[in-house]
């Protein structure tokens, strides 16, 4: 695939930016947190240690290779890291959205946020025709999070995730450009 050029993206009050080096600390100090690796199928627990500066070079490779657009979740007043969302995928087809934020954070709407601001710069910027995302069915908050910004529910997987060997059902949701852009005009 062609390159993803990194990009900063804005909302009313977040800045979603290309991670950097001396983002590693903050993230592995939330990514230690427990509760964060049960609502994902990629992240560790206990999280090791120089994982995240591991994972700020990974993301850089992605966006040269064009299989991913990863953002760390910052407020715009201040800076201050709240999580990170990512776009990944091998083919303009198949792109699914991830996203975590932080534990000290959660409620706020800023995952909402994030995910209505990637989802814009997914089919305005990048012209993917559509974009997936999906949740253990034991964290329905995130499938809120989804609809919110306005993807729709697509199908359950029995069994179709999984943690630590453990399999879960996964919520699978989707949008297409089209669909997005039918709901903008409204």
């Amino acid at each position: 695939m062609k390159p993803i050029l990194p990009i900063v993206l804005k909302t009313p009050r977040l800045l979603l930016r290309p991670p950097v080096e001396e983002d590693a600390a903050t993230l592995e100090c939330y990514l230690s947190d427990r509760r964060i690796a049960e609502t994902t199928a990629a992240i560790p627990h206990p999280y090791p240690r120089g994982g995240a500066l591991d994972w700020v070079a990974m993301s850089d490779d992605r966006w040269a290779e064009g299989t991913a657009a990863t953002f760390v979740v910052t407020l715009r007043e201040n800076g201050k890291i709240l999580g990170v969302i990512s776009l990944l995928g091998k083919s303009p087809r198949d792109f699914q959205a991830g996203y975590w934020i932080a534990v000290p954070f959660w409620g706020n709407g800023y995952a909402t946020e994030a995910l209505h601001r990637l989802v814009r710069y997914a089919f305005n910027h990048l012209g993917l025709p559509c974009l997936g995302a999906r949740h253990f069915a034991h964290n329905p908050a995130s499938g809120r999070v989804m609809l919110k910004a306005g993807l729709h529910f697509d199908t359950v997987i029995p069994g179709g995730s999984s943690r630590d060997g453990v399999f879960y059902d996964s919520v699978q949701y989707r949008i297409t450009a089209e669909d997005w852009r039918m709901c903008v005009a409204i």
